[in-house]
């Protein structure tokens, strides 16, 4: 694996396969969002109610419809793919939904301003990134969520051995533990997902972990 890699160059893959065609329900597609989001949003470590939700990599925007439902008033998506934004803004639409309860700008997570949220979503987004863009996604985060605010991420995949090669790149929580405590985060609960809630193909390989907001460290700034 490689230390470092070029952000331009790596970041047109995205545009590259979404321009490609991307079906819903074909590669990280999943058609829908995942159950243990769905399940999250109904517990006491999180509270929707009323609050501007981000979900950056957001691709067709499934996760954006979730957050809603539980409540968001608002939500926002974030795609550095404009085949990705304009597929996430038509879906949207197709589910009644449209700016500025529901909105997918087409941008950079790493440098754009889109403003600062209360309840956070990270997905097959960490697992995406080189590792070497990993310190910087935690500051990204700790830039984009308000005091006080929840940033829940599902930890995929954890396999039983680390590996080279992606992505998806191996994943393990203690790399979100680590980049996110050092950038303003808390934890709040952390745990091994029930495979009866994840995606077909992704049981046993998946953490969900819920992070609190409480201050903002000198790297975040």
């Amino acid at each position: 694996m490689t230390d470092t890699v070029d952000k331009a160059q790596y970041d047109s893959r995205w545009e590259g396969m979404w321009g490609g065609g991307l079906e819903p329900g074909t590669a990280f597609d999943a058609a829908k969002p995942s159950a243990v989001l769905v399940d999250a949003l109904k517990t006491k470590d999180v509270d929707s109610s009323g609050k501007r939700g981000f979900v950056p990599g957001c691709g067709r925007g499934y996760d954006l419809v979730a957050l809603l439902n539980a409540g968001c008033a608002e939500t926002v998506g974030l795609e550095i793919s404009p085949t990705a934004a304009s597929a996430a803004t038509d879906y949207l639409k197709s589910q009644g939904l449209e700016a500025p309860r529901a909105a997918v700008q087409q941008g950079d997570f790493f440098k754009d301003d889109v403003g600062t949220f209360d309840l956070g979503y990270d997905y097959t987004f960490f697992c995406a990134l080189h590792p070497s863009m990993r310190e910087d996604w935690a500051k990204a985060w700790a830039r984009h969520m308000k005091p006080g605010g929840k940033l829940i991420t599902l930890i995929f995949p954890v396999e039983p051995e680390p590996r080279d090669g992606g992505p998806p790149w191996y994943v393990h929580p203690d790399m979100y533990t680590q980049v996110l405590t050092a950038n303003g985060f808390e934890n709040v609960r952390l745990e091994a997902v029930d495979a009866s809630l994840s995606h077909k193909g992704r049981g046993g390989r998946e953490y969900l972990g819920i992070w609190r907001k409480v201050h903002s460290s000198s790297s975040a700034l």
